[in-house]
């Protein structure tokens, strides 16, 4: 009897200690959530409606095709400056852009207008004429929907789901492509839609080389939201 009695009330601590255990497990989920922001300005006007980003915690390899006659401005610098100032922006690490050695180990891909496309398109249509920065993905339609692969000219193995495409000759100087490169990355990391503030990097027409904090916000925001779809 006394056993059992014992037995009863190791159970009960045993009991108790979990549900501790779990609140402890629940209250540090829910922290994120209560914790951000909400959005300065809607990140699916140009998305339809949709949210995408990128898997929770997920280390993002980025590669940039300088081709040739890179000429006033530098892409690689422009590249590495929005991987520096986009990877602030996250409070609970949800994300890590990191540039990657080799097109075979990107998921996303950088190019100019000036080179020829180095990965091919998927089946929705690629259209960036008359955008000085294009951001292209396509959804596989298929639930959980996800972005398709896209297949490098090179042949071989791909995990490429992102295309920025970027045009030097619609910018005068570096901080200019600084400025289009970096808020093409706001859209390639779920930003599907453009700021009605001129002084935001999500504006229409950027002028700035960094992530505001209105943009800060937006992005935060949705990276807490369970998105439509996953790049």
């Amino acid at each position: 009897m006394s056993t059992t009695v014992a037995s009863r009330a190791l159970d009960s601590r045993i009991r108790a200690s979990l549900m501790c255990t779990l609140a402890l497990i629940v209250s540090a989920c829910d922290a994120p959530s209560t914790m951000r922001p909400d959005f300065a300005y809607d990140p699916t006007t140009l998305s339809r409606g949709q949210l995408y980003r990128w898997a929770s915690g997920r280390q993002i390899m980025v590669w940039a095709d300088v081709g040739t006659g890179i000429g006033t401005v530098d892409l690689a610098l422009a590249v590495r400056q929005a991987i520096t100032t986009w990877n602030t922006v996250p409070q609970f690490a949800e994300f890590t852009l990191v540039m990657a050695s080799s097109i075979n180990d990107a998921d996303i891909v950088v190019y100019d207008r000036a080179s020829t496309v180095p990965v091919s398109e998927g089946s929705c249509t690629f259209d960036p004429r008359g955008s000085a920065g294009y951001t292209y993905f396509c959804p596989t339609g298929l639930a959980p929907t996800t972005a398709q692969k896209l297949s490098l000219n090179t042949g071989g193995a791909s995990q490429v789901s992102v295309l920025i495409r970027v045009d030097r000759g619609r910018v005068a100087t570096q901080d200019g492509y600084a400025a289009l490169v970096a808020h093409e990355f706001g859209h390639a990391l779920g930003i599907g839609g453009h700021s009605d503030a001129p002084s935001d990097l999500m504006f229409g027409f950027p002028t700035v080389t960094k992530p505001t904090v209105r943009d800060s916000h937006t992005l935060r925001y949705l990276l807490g939201r369970i998105p439509d779809i996953t790049l």
